[in-house]
């Protein structure tokens, strides 16, 4: 493992390595032995990177951003801090956009499938997994960025420019610079950004929970907290507040 200086954002940690099996797992441990909040560990590569509900996470050496996270607060805000990364990552996206020259008219928009999957125009762009210890009052964000290559059915940001794209460490640093500037915000003005992003209300969702149950309804509300509030369709309108899940947004026609 090595690790390189970078002209990162001030009050940042930030440790970049070849290659690792996890970022995820490599920083809570990290954390375990005390490592500062806002402590960084990016990987050129994993070889054993996980999505959600433990899926393998794809990415070609060097071409995506693979990122973890730590943050140390109170308990009760831990949950806070993934919805910041995921909308510090899309505001960065965008600014990318703004600065780069495009090989199309208009910046695509990018947007949040609940939880915390970024998307353009339904197609993924970056995915996030977290992990922490309430006792210990810490939460580790990982995130993997599809900058330069993308698996079959998603999108990569260098999709968009017609002349070279960001590099996965030009992202991180432009991310941790909105980092900081969210985190200064009240906890209502982040909810509030963050609802603007989300591509999910309104839409009519199928929504995969841990314990192998499913759900299907129209995504209606996001609580303080970040749940997703969710209305059976149908005969079954119960109302559902689902705090960890996996949501696919179904057109009209895939339900029923």
């Amino acid at each position: 493992m090595t690790s390189t200086d970078y002209n990162w954002p001030e009050n940042w940690f930030v440790r970049r390595v070849l290659e690792t099996g996890s970022t995820n797992t490599d920083l809570y441990a990290d954390a375990l032995a005390g490592a500062s909040s806002h402590s960084v560990l990016m990987a050129d590569n994993q070889t054993a990177g996980r999505g959600r509900l433990d899926r393998t996470w794809e990415a070609k050496p060097g071409e995506n951003l693979l990122v973890s996270l730590l943050f140390r607060s109170e308990a009760n805000l831990l949950a806070t801090w993934p919805r910041i990364v995921a909308l510090a990552a899309a505001e960065a996206c965008q600014k990318l956009f703004s600065s780069g020259r495009l090989n199309v008219l208009s910046a695509p928009t990018i947007k949040l499938k609940w939880p915390n999957d970024l998307l353009i125009v339904d197609r993924k762009l970056g995915g996030m997994l977290s992990v922490g210890d309430q006792q210990k009052q810490f939460v580790v964000v990982g995130i993997g960025i599809n900058v330069g290559w993308a698996p079959q059915e998603a999108v990569s940001l260098s999709e968009f420019f017609s002349e070279k794209s960001p590099s996965p460490v030009e992202l991180l640093e432009n991310m941790l610079r909105e980092i900081t500037q969210i985190e200064k915000l009240s906890l209502i003005k982040q909810h509030e950004k963050y609802v603007g992003l989300l591509a999910t209300l309104g839409k009519t969702v199928r929504v995969e929970l841990t314990n192998g149950s499913v759900i299907t309804g129209q995504a209606q509300d996001i609580d303080i907290e970040g749940r997703l509030v969710v209305i059976g369709v149908g005969d079954n309108s119960v109302r559902h507040v689902i705090d960890t899940g996996d949501v696919v947004h179904l057109r009209n026609a895939d339900h029923g």
